[in-house]
């Protein structure tokens, strides 16, 4: 049956990503179907615009090097399933050649650039969990523009571009537990931002557009007395804790509006610890209620929303029974599917 499974598994992806592009399968589970056993290997096999899809398994894949135009996709970093294993990844450094990349559904341990890269353009982080201590989780190397960081859980985003680079990034619908540094012209929206300290530090934080986020418990009162956040507009976000701003500080050219300086109420989140079983949602009563500049909720869940497992936006299989496991000769095999979408 897991031969079954894995083929209709398959069916779904390839329906979902796959024009003229392979889809290449690997797994490290002994006795997994897969046709690679090694990321390595996968990578290696591929060619540009080629699908890799990374079974969830209790061992991590390990780092690599990408120079190649791909897209790879695991289960999920928290799968809604009977056996929530992640699919894991190391290091994973990204050279020449591998602008247009997406990772989705997986547990990384950082996205760097090889020290020989000095362009890499519009990759796609979606749905992953990043190295969730105060590391870097995602290093965005010099002269690159137009990264798509959505819908993750991050330790720290750093990026070493000159002050007058136009980055253009999208961050969006993230957890942020640890801080930023150095990341301009770009846009931060519907994120949540969980460290205790400061948010954009030790670089500057500058011709940002910062909006619709939630600043929950940080220590911005540091960030802006250190002159750190520069030419910044701040619209519609939600500001909470004793050592963040009750009014959007003057000076260094930043502007905004509609902004609040109020508790988020979020439903269920205890601390400023990340923990799976919190809930980012807002209460009823929360000003954030469809209080952002589109009209959706301010936070984790307006914008384009939040995939609490982190499972790509692919038909997940939830049932797959063998109606009649004894077939006769030339006679059907009866299979009962259910699936849901994670849209």
């Amino acid at each position: 049956m897991k031969t079954i499974y894995k083929l209709f598994t398959l069916i779904c992806y390839m329906a979902v990503y796959q024009v003229h592009a392979a889809v290449i399968t690997v797994s490290n589970r002994p006795g997994d179907i897969a046709q690679f056993t090694s990321i390595t290997a996968a990578i290696n096999a591929a060619s540009d615009g080629d699908f890799i899809y990374v079974s969830s398994s209790g061992t991590s894949y390990g780092s690599f090097t990408l120079s190649k135009r791909l897209t790879i996709v695991g289960a999920g970093h928290n799968p809604n399933v009977n056996d929530p294993l992640a699919s894991e990844l190391g290091q994973v450094s990204l050279a020449a050649g591998s602008s247009g990349s997406q990772f989705i559904g997986l547990r990384i341990f950082v996205i760097t650039f090889s020290g020989s890269a000095t362009e890499i353009n519009n990759i796609t982080i979606k749905r992953n969990s990043l190295n969730q201590t105060v590391t870097t989780a995602i290093n965005i190397n010099s002269n690159s523009r137009n990264w798509t960081i959505e819908e993750n859980i991050i330790g720290r985003i750093g990026s070493n571009s000159g002050p007058d680079f136009q980055e253009s990034h999208l961050i969006r619908n993230n957890i942020i537990v640890s801080f930023v540094s150095g990341v301009k012209f770009s846009t931060f929206s519907n994120n949540i931002f969980k460290t205790t300290g400061e948010v954009f530090t030790p670089q500057i934080s500058q011709s940002n557009n910062i909006v619709n986020n939630i600043f929950f418990q940080n220590n911005l009162n540091n960030d802006f007395a250190a002159n750190r956040i520069v030419n910044c507009v701040f619209n519609n976000n939600i500001f909470f804790g004793s050592n963040n701003p009750t009014s959007l500080p003057a000076g260094n050219n930043n502007t905004g509006e509609n902004n609040f300086f109020v508790n988020p109420l979020f439903v269920s989140v205890p601390n400023n610890t990340f923990n799976y079983g919190n809930d980012y949602m807002l209460q009823a009563s929360s000003q954030g209620i469809n209080a952002g500049t589109d009209g959706t909720d301010i936070g984790l869940f307006g914008g384009i929303g939040y995939t609490v497992s982190g499972e790509p936006a692919i038909p997940q299989v939830t049932l797959f029974n063998i109606l009649n496991p004894i077939v006769p000769q030339n006679g059907n095999l009866n299979v009962r599917i259910e699936s849901r979408a994670n849209n």
